[in-house]
């Protein structure tokens, strides 16, 4: 899955997928060109309600370099 997305800070980003937590939640997984020209991976839990409908502050965004530390790490868990 791939689509462009527009945040609202400006940036244009690339939605590679979600998953759905609840009826009213999901984690997208989406990357864009930080302010630094490098590649970025965000994950970020969006919500999806009567009240408010999108990106929450409740996640990450890293270099694309660091994201084979990131998976080493979340490797480990079982």
């Amino acid at each position: 899955m791939s689509e462009e997305e527009s945040e609202p800070t400006g940036f244009k980003s690339t939605l590679i997928g979600e998953v759905k937590l609840t009826d009213s939640s999901t984690v997208h997984v989406s990357i864009f060109d930080g302010r630094d020209g490098k590649k970025r991976v965000d994950i970020r839990l969006f919500l999806s309600g009567q009240r408010y409908t999108g990106p929450t502050r409740k996640g990450v965004s890293l270099p694309i370099d660091q994201l084979p530390q990131l998976k080493a790490l979340l490797d480990q868990v079982k």
